[in-house]
């Protein structure tokens, strides 16, 4: 179920949230749960509208049932990367689990997914009967998405089914870390298999490319840019669903004294690079995070994300003054989506 509600009204999300958690101890999670056992949950739709709305009005929120507790409270960004960093604060200042509610932040992949079904003008969209076909490029998948009724539904419906097909299968998180092009097809795919194989899949390639406690791994490139050679090392996956309160894009840009032929570090420079990454994430240990870097022609340029909300850039401008191989350069963009980037992911 998803409902919303439109508030043009200037809000403070911060204060909203406080809002929204002291309305939900005071009377909101015991109206709602009394609802939900009358299975009568439209009758706390004005209410939970309200409250999400006044935290943005263009955030969704939905109820269904629970992995650990028996039900979840779902706010979703629907896949707006502005609106990922605050639904994100909203589940940091949750209550935290007990076992009538749970809380997300992004939608969840349901458990029963091959039995879902959607009306859609007299038809009925059987996600049992979705065939996918999956190619992996570097550490991403491209997927094609079929239904057998697709050749008669226009096109923009067809790309809402896959998208809300695969966000059933996998979760909104893993479609964002994992999936790269998404292709609506009205041919079944060569060797196509179900959405719930599909997790098989994805489960496969997360495991290949992060630590057991989801740490991401890093990957190696190099290429060639107008001026010379490229490389650059970035995380996997480098999606903002990694971090997702991280909304700020800081480049830093180090030069360096003793290059390789390539361009590259030397030893001279190699070292200190590796001290000052260290010491950056450090000061910024829990506000930031540094997702890659490249280096070009005496030049390193370290891509760091970090919560807006923090001193985390005063921090780092602060731990660069010291560097004696020329003078840092930083430079700061609201970037919640991850766009600067874009071309280092793999």
């Amino acid at each position: 179920m998803r409902l919303f509600q439109r508030d043009a009204r200037p809000h403070e999300p911060a204060a909203a949230i406080a809002a929204f958690w002291e309305w939900w101890a005071a009377e909101g999670r015991a109206s709602v749960t009394q609802a939900l056992e009358d299975r009568d949950p439209q009758r706390v739709g004005d209410a939970l509208s309200e409250a999400v709305s006044a935290i943005h009005p263009d955030l969704a929120w939905e109820l269904g049932a629970g992995d650990l507790a028996q039900h979840v409270l779902v706010l979703s960004a629907e896949g707006d990367p502005e609106l990922r960093p605050l639904a994100n604060r909203w589940l940091r200042a949750s209550p935290g689990i007990d076992e009538t509610w749970e809380y997300a932040a992004s939608r969840q992949a349901a458990p029963d997914v091959e039995q879902i079904a959607l009306g859609l003008g007299g038809r009925e969209i059987a996600f049992s009967d979705v065939r996918v076909g999956a190619r992996r490029e570097g550490c991403h998948l491209d997927v094609l998405v079929y239904h057998p009724l697709f050749r008669e539904l226009e096109e923009q419906v067809r790309g809402q089914i896959a998208f809300l097909a695969l966000d059933s299968a996998l979760g909104e998180d893993d479609v964002e870390a994992w999936v790269g092009e998404i292709t609506p097809t009205t041919e079944p795919p060569l060797d196509g298999f179900g959405l719930s194989a599909l997790r098989s899949v994805v489960r496969d390639l997360r495991d290949d490319n992060t630590d057991a406690d989801g740490t991401p791994h890093w990957v190696i490139m190099e290429g060639q840019g107008d001026e010379g050679p490229v490389m650059a090392l970035a995380q996997v996956p480098l999606s903002p669903t990694t971090a997702p309160t991280f909304d700020t894009h800081v480049a830093v840009l180090v030069p360096y004294t003793d290059l390789t032929e390539q361009g590259y570090p030397g030893p001279g420079s190699l070292g200190p690079l590796r001290a000052l990454e260290e010491h950056l994430g450090e000061r910024i240990n829990g506000s930031g995070r540094i997702v890659a870097h490249q280096s070009h022609r005496g030049m390193r340029v370290l891509h760091i994300y970090v919560d807006s909300t923090t001193p985390a850039v005063e921090q780092m401008r602060a731990a660069v003054e010291a560097w004696d191989q020329g003078r840092i350069r930083v430079q700061v963009t609201p970037d919640p989506g991850w766009h600067n980037v874009a071309h280092l992911r793999s």
